[in-house]
């Protein structure tokens, strides 16, 4: 009998074994049966954990205890989640860790700065904080979640540690101390399967080319193009950087002088002499962030107020969702 006549099956929930013609001669030889029985099933639950990709969807809502602990596992509490069995990582920020000196937030250049975990005292580069820097290096995936309230997340993206540096930030009982933050690329498009996509830089692209001189098409092209795994920090940085500034020439392209919220012309023309609309990103943590042009819409200022000072700015930018999805859709 040899281990190819076991097969195993997988459920959402748990993973099963059935040992086929095995199990039918278990009783003649009850001791080889107990010691293949358990080599097999320590193999074949790593091959089926191992095997598996977490579906998320970047924008979408999840509950974080059932749809990524009660999945995954790992650490329920705090900023960074390592699952004992999975090669994943788990990210979560929000707002409410700003009063423990946890400020994390989109930067203008297109990366995400997320501040390391440690509440009192100075930080040091251990357990979960170890894990971002060397998540590559163990073949784990970073994944960004934002906290949205009453245990609900909502996935930012992938993500994939470029460098750390240090800030000195207040800790939980306000003294001044070190602090680590990781400075990160967030993918934010998704193939079917839930992983990030990657899509190899094209030649066709010079990096002194100016955007403006781009079509809306190689525009678009250059905002979804990534940095392949093999690139370096540099390379990886100044790519992010690059995508993030081909989405916003993309979507004032795509505006071509008019509101894409109240649909009236931009109030004024620059000194560049351009419509003067601003980008405005409807899935994020503050106006500024992972760029995509199915999540940036160029708005006219009053329409921008309105979704961060409007009383029904929450609604606005709703509408706002979906008037974008119908603009990228034609």
């Amino acid at each position: 009998m040899s281990l190819t006549d076991l097969t195993y099956t997988q459920t959402p929930s748990q993973n099963s074994l059935d040992f086929g013609g095995l199990k039918s001669v278990g009783h003649q030889y009850p001791e080889y049966f107990r010691i293949i029985k358990g080599y097999a099933s320590q193999k074949l639950t790593s091959m089926v954990i191992n095997s598996e990709d977490p579906s998320f969807q970047v924008g979408n809502i999840y509950n974080r205890q059932e749809d990524i602990h009660g999945q995954y596992g790992g650490q329920q509490q705090g900023g960074i989640s390592t699952p004992a069995e999975y090669p994943l990582i788990f990210l979560f920020t929000g707002e409410s860790g700003s009063e423990y000196g946890y400020v994390d937030q989109f930067r203008e250049d297109g990366t995400f700065w997320y501040t390391g975990e440690g509440q009192e005292g100075d930080m040091e580069m251990i357990r979960g904080n170890r894990a971002i820097r060397d998540h590559e290096a163990n073949d784990k995936e970073l994944h960004l979640f934002e906290a949205v309230g009453q245990g609900q997340v909502r996935y930012l993206g992938q993500a994939t540690y470029l460098s750390h540096h240090w800030e000195e930030r207040k800790d939980a009982k306000g003294d001044m101390r070190d602090a680590i933050v990781f400075e990160l690329a967030v993918e934010t498009e998704t193939d079917e399967q839930g992983s990030a996509e990657v899509s190899e830089p094209s030649s066709e692209y010079d990096a002194d080319r100016s955007l403006r001189s781009l079509t809306l098409e190689e525009l678009r092209d250059l905002a979804l193009n990534r940095a392949p795994p093999s690139a370096s920090e540099e390379e990886r940085r100044e790519s992010v950087h690059r995508r993030s500034e081909a989405v916003k020439e993309y979507v004032l392209r795509r505006a071509n002088g008019i509101c894409e919220g109240c649909e009236e012309e931009a109030p004024f023309t620059t000194n560049g002499g351009r419509p003067y609309l601003e980008a405005h990103h409807i899935r994020r943590l503050s106006d500024g962030g992972p760029d995509h042009p199915r999540w940036v819409i160029a708005l006219c200022p009053n329409c921008h107020r309105r979704v961060h000072y409007g009383r029904d700015g929450d609604e606005y930018n709703s509408q706002l969702a979906h008037q974008l999805e119908e603009i990228e859709d034609a």
